[in-house]
């Protein structure tokens, strides 16, 4: 098969570990020109470095994005390096610790904004300036991650993180409409059962007790591979995909096909 982003350059938030490092991957292996940004440096430029030792072109950018002058620069930086930005993955999010567990009524204010500010601030700040440089050239696909904690109520992250991935899906479907007649695609992808760092945040034993919970929720009852979300990521952001836009597809064994 043809690469299908041939001449196309690519920006992965959260482009260190897990997800966005598949999904760098998988944009790389199908011709992108690949930027991976970050809060971990060490991690990034392995990253970065591994793929370049792979034939492919990838280039790591230090960016908190939270912050939006960094997102600002990490925007601006790309382009200006690589001459413009036609794709984009936004795949930050992050739960507090304290925000966990099915009672909203014990958990402090301070870990519910965290959890927010991680999973629809950022995302909000990534769409924002994505596509204030796409609607001026030509257009551009994007893709952010919700999760299925944003769908269905499957215990996972809290009340905070529910909330949050449940924005990122209306942000997402907002944006599909504002800009479809600009030539931008918005999509995002609800991850099932993917073991990442987000699951041992809370611990490993925690983590392995609630990954074997929720795998025995999903009619394919196994753990799901960061790369296999990452092709779908792919997906949605490829030409294969021209008339999908404010889509939010679930990656996840028929969890909520149930």
């Amino acid at each position: 098969m043809a690469e299908r982003f041939t001449g196309r350059v690519a920006l992965v938030t959260a482009g260190a570990d897990g997800i966005g490092a598949a999904t760098a991957r998988a944009f790389a292996a199908d011709g992108a020109v690949v930027v991976l940004a970050d809060i971990n440096d060490a991690l990034g430029e392995e990253r970065a470095e591994a793929l370049r030792a792979a034939g492919f072109a990838a280039h790591y950018i230090h960016a908190d994005a939270t912050d939006e002058e960094q997102v600002a620069a990490l925007v601006r930086q790309t382009v200006e390096r690589f001459g413009g930005l036609h794709l984009a993955a936004n795949v930050v999010g992050d739960a507090h610790p304290d925000s966990a567990g099915p009672d909203l009524h014990t958990q402090p204010v301070s870990a519910f904004d965290h959890t927010i500010t991680m999973c629809l601030r950022t995302t909000f700040i990534c769409l924002k300036h994505e596509i204030a440089h796409m609607v001026d050239h030509g257009g551009g696909a994007i893709c952010n991650v919700t999760s299925l904690a944003g769908m269905i109520h499957n215990g996972f992250g809290g009340a905070g993180y529910g909330a949050g991935k449940a924005g990122v899906i209306r942000l997402t479907k907002f944006a599909a409409v504002s800009y479809a007649d600009r030539g931008i695609r918005v999509n995002c992808i609800a991850p099932g059962v993917t073991p990442t760092r987000a699951y041992y945040k809370f611990g490993d034993d925690y983590a392995k007790v609630l990954i074997g919970e929720q795998v025995i929720n999903q009619p394919i009852a196994r753990a799901i591979g960061c790369d296999e979300q990452a092709a779908g990521i792919a997906w949605l952001c490829s030409d294969e995909a021209a008339m999908v836009t404010g889509h939010v597809l679930p990656i996840d064994g028929g969890w909520t096909a149930k």
